[in-house]
């Protein structure tokens, strides 16, 4: 859904104090909190890990502002509605839905490099997602929120908020597009909240305009026998920074991370995660992807934490990076951290290189061009990730987004 937005000066104290105005009394507290961290909080260095790969010395810093950015357009089944499911933007949800906002919203902090854009995101959203899912409630069919942003320069940082209650299950696409040329900063964030035995599938595609810088940060919080799964298709901007974190807090929880990179030309994607294993018995996997055309490049720093009370639990973290140009670069990190003797595993696998000759040669013998040969084994390789996509409708917008950098389908059926 397009639409007109408006801007409205720096980001800065009084544009804070702005958007406070006519706000609840809560929310303009919790703003300004956020924003004293912000100043208490110095930019990322260099000098950190998490950081070092990424500058941020061109990052669009001069932007105005979005304060009333073209809204998604949020359907949900009135009898879900009904039965308490709450699936809206962010601004409408604090008029309408305030005690839920006021218990939920802003109350958790995210791993410290990435705080100075978390707390900025909190503290100067002006649009983003709320979902709500009441206790024992199970939303059949993905709910999607797809946003199109406008031209010009400036700042918007959403945020989007996702909360399910005990026993509660949904899934979520939010997928985001500006225009090509734009300078834009998009600092979304998104906390996820999974409660007791609640089962969340979410999926964030990720389709800005070449010149935007994308800073996001994402944090997911599993409790006791929940289940989570989160996929990032990173497929547009300039420069994607993101973080994932990942607290595996309540016994019994499982958790995928699972994403897609496709980038080309002289993109810069950097994905930091942390996979923080908090309680016994629970499993966390991640499963990252990329496929790197012309002179784009692939940075991934991923650590597995495990606690000393985070007793027999199982983990595994990894990252295969397809360089399909002599010019395009990926450098995998993994860490493992283990303060626990008694585990069932915990462990880890990075790679990057080129197609391997065999299986183009096996591809070509059967008929394909060298092209066609390319796309196949593309697809292939990102098939162990699409595969476990459960939603036939979010599986079919990953694939088309796909399409413009690795062929369309019926370009190799034989």
């Amino acid at each position: 859904m397009t639409g007109q937005a408006t801007r409205a000066g720096s980001l800065d104290s009084p544009t804070i104090a702005h958007l406070s105005s006519g706000e609840p009394a809560w929310l303009g507290e919790l703003r300004r909190d956020w924003w004293r961290r912000v100043e208490e909080q110095p930019w990322p260095l260099s000098a950190e890990e998490e950081w070092r790969r990424t500058s941020l010395d061109d990052l669009p810093r001069d932007g105005e502002l979005l304060i009333d950015p073209p809204k998604a357009d949020y359907q949900i089944d009135p009898a879900l509605a009904a039965r308490g499911v709450v699936f809206t933007d962010l601004a409408t949800a604090v008029l309408e839905h305030p005690d839920l906002l006021r218990q939920h919203l802003g109350r958790l902090e995210t791993l410290p490099a990435q705080m100075p854009f978390w707390a900025r995101s909190l503290a100067a959203w002006t649009g983003g997602t709320f979902l709500y899912v009441p206790a024992g409630v199970a939303v059949d069919g993905p709910l999607i929120a797809r946003t199109s942003l406008p031209d010009g320069l400036y700042t918007y940082l959403p945020h989007t908020l996702v909360v399910l209650e005990q026993d509660a299950s949904v899934t979520l696409l939010e997928e985001l597009s500006s225009p090509n040329g734009a300078a834009i900063w998009f600092g979304g964030t998104a906390d996820l909240q999974v409660g007791y035995g609640a089962r969340l599938r979410y999926a964030n595609l990720q389709r800005l305009g070449d010149g935007a810088w994308r800073i996001g940060a994402q944090r997911v919080e599993v409790g006791q026998d929940a289940d989570a799964t989160t996929l990032n298709a990173e497929i547009g901007s300039k420069v994607s920074k993101m973080g994932l974190d990942l607290r595996m807090s309540g016994k019994g929880g499982t958790s995928k991370l699972l994403g897609l990179l496709a980038a080309g030309d002289d993109q810069h994607v950097d994905i930091n995660s942390c996979q923080d294993l908090l309680a016994s018995h629970t499993t966390s996997d991640l499963l990252y992807l990329s496929a790197l055309y012309d002179r784009a490049r692939a940075a991934f720093y991923g650590v597995t934490r495990v606690r000393p009370a985070a007793k027999q639990t199982s983990s595994y973290q990894e990252c295969r990076n397809l360089l399909l140009s002599p010019k395009a670069g990926a450098e995998p990190i993994p860490v493992l951290e283990i303060e626990t003797n008694d585990i069932l595993r915990c462990g880890h696998g990075a790679t990057a290189g080129a197609i391997d000759p065999v299986q183009r040669f096996y591809a070509q013998s059967r008929g394909l061009s060298a092209d066609e040969a390319e796309r196949m084994i593309v697809r292939g390789f990102f098939e162990r990730v699409v595969a476990q996509i459960g939603s036939e409708p979010i599986k079919a917008r990953i694939l088309d987004a796909l399409v413009p950098r690795i062929g369309a389908t019926d370009e190799v059926a034989a």
